[in-house]
Formats: structure tokens, sequence, C-alpha cells
């Protein structure tokens, strides 16, 4: 197998492989926002918070489509890293080409879908007449690119698979900086308003996809594409299919419950919307290392299921809910210490309704970000082990609670009402996984756990 000491996640300290494998995610994810953020606070501080809030108002129906599509891409790699750690070559070549399948399919489905509904999905947000004509612009774009967009995340998915998460990191970085780059280009020189951000952003996941891709399949044998990986078997591929798509379903719920979300948040005002989309750029930017561990602990339960090793999967879960739970007090304390200069980067401090309102917002949010540390980590050791339909029930879970908050919460207590949707929604999901986990400790894992070595 094409696998490394470094990259075989199935031997070792389980903290140090995590951690290891984790940080260049991490700095991943701190580049892969940094260019978001950029687009953000150029639109927000050049354009004005009607700009910002034409673009922060389409967040839900990007991460809806988006979501759906790279969670089926990054779903079915489940399989793939159970196959390396099994050291089954064969199987996890086969698994590449069912990926690429998948891939194919719903890049067409889900772009030409998004284009078509884009005037339906933006009436659904309720968006405001005056952003209509920019949130269109932008949305649009960003479907028409939306093979650009997931092409990245594929083929970072398959090779973290193999365990290696220092390439993606390298490509990410290059995407980044051109990212940057285009956005003064395209909003500052060439005034193209909201549009150019979007096409920033597109241009430079469509150039990383593609270089990410031509490097994989040169140096990893078993992402090359052969004729024989394509061979259809259908017993194969609906088990990837059973693995991927609840992941995918539970993005595309989260998803719909943003969009209710937003829908309530935009027939509040401009400055609210503002104000939600300024949060949640520093909300994502505290979430990251949780979310990076996440995805690293995803590979490391999966390589260790495969391989046979469960007892090491449990220390390795409760091993990383330690440190994820220290950096989310610990985050969110700082995060409520700084809002409000924190706030005024992306919107100036002349903005003073948007910023009255983002403190609420940032005093709910990051004060639970503790709520997140557990879903993010038990959500993440279920998928692991390829259950992935628990984590889709803690998707309806959590379309629930935000439905509560945007509808009956939201008209008791305002913003304040809604900003509790998304802590309400992490604690009920994580409610969910921490009992099914502890479910599979001690029934369907429980001899093998007190069995192996």
């Amino acid at each position: 197998m094409e696998i490394s000491d470094r990259s075989d996640l199935t031997t070792g300290n389980p903290l140090k492989k995590i951690v290891i494998f984790m940080i260049p995610i991490l700095i991943g994810n701190v580049f892969q926002q940094l260019y978001s953020t950029v687009d953000t606070i150029i639109v927000g501080r050049t354009l004005g918070p009607d700009a910002l809030a034409a673009v922060g108002g389409t967040g839900a129906i990007q991460f809806m489509v988006f979501g759906f599509s790279s969670g089926l891409a990054s779903g079915v790699t489940v399989l793939t890293s159970q196959y390396i750690g099994a050291q089954d070559k064969e199987k996890a070549s086969r698994s590449a080409g069912v990926i690429y399948t998948l891939a194919v399919s719903i890049i067409v489905v889900c772009s030409a879908g998004g284009m078509l509904l884009l005037p339906w999905l933006l009436r659904l947000l309720n968006i405001p007449p005056e952003l209509y004509d920019r949130a269109y612009s932008y949305q649009f774009i960003c479907f028409a690119g939306l093979a650009g967009m997931l092409l990245y995340n594929l083929e970072s998915s398959l090779i973290r698979a193999l365990g290696d998460s220092i390439t993606p990191l390298f490509f990410l970085i290059i995407s980044s900086v051109m990212n940057i780059i285009l956005d003064f280009l395209f909003i500052l020189h060439f005034h193209m308003d909201v549009a150019g951000a979007a096409l920033a952003t597109v241009l430079s996941q469509a150039f990383s996809g593609a270089a990410c891709m031509i490097y994989s399949m040169k140096k990893y044998e078993l992402l090359r594409i052969r004729r024989e990986s394509f061979h259809f078997d259908s017993f194969f591929f609906w088990r990837h299919l059973k693995v991927g798509l609840p992941i995918s379903i539970q993005n595309s719920i989260t998803g719909i419950g943003m969009a209710v979300f937003q829908s309530a948040l935009n027939s509040m005002g401009a400055s609210a919307i503002a104000a939600y989309a300024a949060c949640q750029k520093i909300e994502t930017f505290s979430t990251m290392p949780m979310f990076a561990s996440s995805m690293a602990l995803v590979t490391y339960a999966a390589q260790n299921y495969g391989a046979g090793k469960y007892s090491r999967i449990k220390k390795g879960v409760r091993a990383i809910f330690i440190v994820d739970l220290i950096i989310s007090i610990a985050g969110g304390a700082l995060i409520v210490i700084g809002a409000e200069p924190l706030i005024a980067i992306f919107v100036g401090r002349e903005a003073v309704e948007v910023i009255s309102l983002a403190k609420v917002y940032i005093m709910i949010n990051a004060g639970s970000l503790w709520c997140a540390a557990l879903l993010f980590v038990y959500r993440a050791a279920v998928q692991g082990t390829g259950e992935t339909g628990i984590p889709m029930l803690g998707g309806f879970l959590e379309l629930l609670m935000r439905i509560f908050a945007a509808i009956v919460l939201s008209r008791i207590w305002g913003f304040t009402g809604l900003a509790t949707a998304y802590p309400l929604a992490w604690l009920s999901a994580a409610i969910l996984n921490i009992g099914y986990y502890i479910f599979l400790c001690r029934t369907g894992l429980k001899e093998k756990f007190s069995n192996e070595s």
C-alpha cells in the first residue's frame, strides 16, 4: 500500500497521530477562510454594508447545495480509508473510481439545478428587493463554478484518506493567495462589485482542484483513473452510496435549517444580515481547530476500524475531546472579550447598529462553543465507523432547532432569539451522536474492545 508510517494512523500514540494529521488540515482551513474573509472585508469596507448583506444573505443556499455535493464526495471516502486501513489495495482503487463517478453526477445535477432554481430560492429566503440583483449575480456565478469548487474538496478528501494531509494544504495556500489577488483585481480595479468576489473564489478553487488532481494521480497509484476502476458493481456502488448519502443529506438538512434561519434573518433588514455575515466569519475561525480535528478523527477512526483496532478508536476519541473542550472554552472567552473590535474590522466603527447586533450574537454563540465541540468529536467518531445514518438524524434535529428559533424564538425575543439557533442545533445533535457512540462502545464493539491487545 502507498502509505507511509507518518500517514498510517493505526499505530503510535493516538493523540499525537491525530494532532500531527490535523495540523495541515487546520492550516488549510485557515487559508480557506482567509480568502473568504478577505472577500467579506473588501466587500464590506469598499462596497458597503448592503453589498455585504447581499453576499451574506445567500450563504444558506450555497451551503445547502455545495454541502450536499461535497458531503457525498467526502462521505464515500470513509470507505476508502477503511480499505486502506485493511491494506486492501484493489478495493481502495475501485473506491476512488466510484467517487469520481459520483462526483460527475452530482456536479451536473447541483450546478444546473441551482442556476435554474436560483430566483425561487432567493424569494424563499426573503432577500430584500434592494439586495436582489447583487445576491443573484453572486450566487449564479457560484453555481456556475460548482465543478471547480467541488474538485478541490474531492481530491483533498481522497488524498487525506491515504493519510496525507500536507499535499492538500500546499495547493490550498496557492489558491488562497490567488483568490486575494483576484479579489483586488476584479473588485477594486475592474469594479465588478460582488460578482468579482464570486468569480475570484470560483477561479482560485478550480485552479487548486485541477492542480491537486494532476499531482495526486501522478503521485498516488491508487488515485490514477483506469478503465477497470469504473467497472460497475451494483453492490460495491451501493455500499459507497449508503455511507456517503446520509452525510450528504445531513449537510442538505443543515442547509435547509440555515435557509429557514436566513429567511427570518433577512426579514430583519440589512443591518441584521450584515451583523450575522460578519459574526459567521469570526465564528468559523473560532471553530476551525475543532472542525480540523473532526476531519482528522474521521480518517483516524476509519483507518483503525478497517484495521480492526477498535479500542484505539476509543482512546483517540477521548483524547481529542479533552483538547477540543479546552479550545472551545478558551476561544469563546477571547471572542467575547474582543467582540467589538473584531466586528469593526468588517464593517467599520461607524456602523453602530450592525456592531450592536453582532455583539448580541457573539455573546450567545461564543459562549456555546463547547456544544460545537461535543458535536464535532462524537459525530466524527460515529462517521468514521461507517455508521452515517445517526449523524444524518442529528442533521434533522439541527433543522428542527433552527426552525424553532427562526419561527418561535425570533418572534418572542427578535434577533436575540434567532441567535440561539446554532447553540440549540449543536447541543441537540451532539446528544444524539454521544448516545449512539456510547451504544456502539457498549454493544457492537464491546467484545472487540476487550479482546484487542
